[in-house]
């Protein structure tokens, strides 16, 4: 016996709303009971077989070009130049590729203006867009380790030794460090969610499931690069899981700390978004094996705290309306429904709020934050689906 329509609608709303529930809430508690149990048998194996954690001497450290690509940044770029060269790292065995994509500023001068034998200077007449950038100073690359970063970042001084310590493991092919945002006044308190992602990557990593990188800081070897479409959006993420789907670790570093403004308003923040979100379901649809080409643990993770959080707008969509058609001829279903839509009203409420006062009370700003977080997602995606993106550069204040 088939089962009826309103089954089937029950268990479509059900479904929906419970994996966003799952995604925000549940995975992340069962993420943590996976990586502590992770940490004390990592720990249990280093007494029982008496292994060293200090790591290497000096001697042993490898060769890194650090790559920059960079667009109409002269406010940043030379003094994100001059802080890459006063990292403490060997000065032999550091090399610092810096490209300009067609700036129109002084951007290409600034760069050219460095005497030091470490930097070397790509300015291309042509604004093509990141990934081309990417591409073209990476084949200058002859250093062992690429290490990526933005032009608007700061290494803390001890940065690329932090980074660069777990490549001693000849099974890790991707290190990403921590991103820290800041205000003029120091760590942006207000950024709940940025911590709460910083958590996840944390427990990931324990677990073997760290997925994507920071583009403020990560590096890779260099034999595994593989040259980028030039439409990539979200480069990073790219760069990372094809590490990853060819079958080599990705590592959290929290203790190798870059440092970049955070926006200052929530609107400046979903206009981010939304370019990210283009960028995350073009690599969802042109790259199947990050979920099915990975270990099963990076599946897991992939799909819990990726595919199912891009999602989540159309799943409450889906949900919302299945509830609807229910609540015709069920008070239950109905008062569901009413849950359900007067939540993402009161939300986009406080996000419109927050966009014209430009600050909101303390308890209102979470639920704005996710109200902006899935309409910049449920907007990505259709620009996606309808090819209205570009892959150049867009300012925003990080």
């Amino acid at each position: 016996m088939f089962p009826s329509l309103d089954m089937v609608l029950a268990l479509v709303a059900l479904t929906c709303f419970g994996l966003v529930i799952y995604s925000y809430l549940i995975y992340p508690l069962l993420l943590l009971g996976l990586a502590g149990f992770a940490q004390v048998w990592v720990d249990a194996g280093y007494v029982r077989n008496r292994r060293d954690r200090r790591r290497g001497s000096r001697g042993d450290l490898p060769s890194v070009g650090v790559v920059v690509s960079a667009f109409n940044e002269e406010s940043h770029i030379g003094k994100r130049i001059e802080n890459l060269l006063r990292l403490d790292y060997p000065a032999d065995r550091l090399r610092v590729y810096v490209g300009s994509d067609g700036s129109s500023d002084g951007t290409a001068a600034i760069i050219r203006s460095f005497a030091d034998a470490r930097v070397r200077c790509s300015a291309f007449p042509e604004n093509r867009g990141k990934a081309s950038v990417l591409n073209d100073l990476v084949a200058q690359v002859e250093e062992s380790l690429v290490v990526f970063s933005d032009a608007n970042s700061n290494f803390e001084p001890g940065a690329l030794l932090a980074l660069v310590a777990p490549f001693s493991d000849l099974s890790v092919g991707c290190v990403s460090g921590e991103l820290r945002l800041e205000k003029a006044a120091g760590d942006n308190q207000d950024s709940l969610y940025w911590r709460f992602e910083q958590f996840l990557k944390i427990c990931e990593g324990r677990i073997g499931g760290l997925l994507g990188a920071n583009g403020a800081i990560y590096a890779i070897r260099r034999c595994l690069w593989q040259p980028l479409r030039s439409d990539t959006v979200c480069d990073d993420f790219t760069v990372a899981m094809s590490v990853s789907a060819a079958g080599h670790r990705l590592v959290y570093k929290p203790d190798a700390v870059a440092r970049e403004m955070a926006p200052s308003g929530i609107g400046e923040e979903y206009r981010r978004r939304v370019r990210i979100g283009i960028g995350n379901f073009q690599a969802m649809v042109r790259h199947p094996e990050y979920l099915f080409g990975t270990n099963g643990i990076v599946a897991f993770t992939y799909l819990s705290h990726k595919v199912l959080r891009w999602t989540a707008p159309h799943l409450l969509l889906v949900s919302a309306s299945a509830s609807a058609l229910l609540a015709l001829e069920s008070p239950a279903w109905l008062v569901f429904t009413i849950f359900q839509l007067g939540c993402y009203g009161l939300a986009g409420a406080a996000f419109m709020i927050g966009e014209r006062a430009g600050r909101l009370p303390a308890p209102l700003r979470v639920p704005a934050f996710l109200f902006a977080l899935n309409w910049a997602f449920l907007v990505a995606s259709a620009k996606f689906a309808a090819g209205r993106y570009r892959a150049g550069w867009e300012r925003s204040e990080r």
